[in-house]
């Protein structure tokens, strides 16, 4: 019996560290994410956190035959809705509870913005600053695809399993966030915004 329970430690240790392990890997591009859909670094490591601790609390859920950062991808989306939830009940209920206009900083405040002089970096921070708020008005499900696929790199594949919905889903979702996100810019700054970035 001594041998057994010895045995039985040890595979939950190994498993404990395989776990810590994919984490570990994962961690920066699921801030990332998190960052992308928030807008505030304090928010996107709470949620973070919090997708990290159900995804070891289910742990014994993974399949491993699919990818497991986007297994967790797909935790953290699960949280980042159930708090859109509870903040729009907070907005109905208590308006003044949801306001965070302490919380200015944006993931544009980290990028570098090499060759370019002073005036067009700020125009540059000031039109993203508005496309961050342009994807956030977003329909909910339309802001998670635009994340995923332009923000984050993924394949429609990817954010097909991510989202648990078809490939047909996300093209379409997609493409329509695409042509408002566009649409709104243009209201804002012209149709010659894309040519800053050339």
């Amino acid at each position: 019996m001594h041998d057994e329970a010895k045995a039985l430690r040890l595979s939950v240790e190994k498993e404990n560290l395989w776990f810590e392990q994919k984490i570990k890997e994962s961690e920066r591009s699921l801030l990332r994410f998190a960052l992308h859909l928030t807008g505030s670094m304090e928010k996107s490591e709470d949620l973070v956190q919090e997708a990290l601790l159900r995804a070891f609390q289910y742990r014994h859920s993974y399949d491993p035959s699919r990818s497991f950062e986007n297994w967790v991808y797909a935790i953290l989306l699960n949280v980042y809705r159930q708090q859109c939830k509870k903040e729009r009940i907070l907005r109905l209920v208590l308006p003044w509870k949801a306001s965070d206009e302490d919380e200015e900083e944006r993931v544009w405040d980290s990028l570098e913005w090499e060759g370019d002089g002073p005036e067009k970096v700020v125009l540059k921070k000031q039109i993203l600053g508005d496309l961050y708020a342009v994807i956030d008005k977003l329909p909910l499900k339309m802001k998670e695809v635009i994340v995923l696929c332009d923000m984050m790199d993924h394949s429609y594949e990817e954010a097909s399993e991510i989202l648990g919905c078809p490939i047909g889903t996300v093209r379409s979702r997609l493409h329509r966030a695409r042509k408002q996100v566009k649409e709104m810019l243009e209201e804002m700054y012209g149709e010659e915004i894309l040519s800053l970035w050339e």
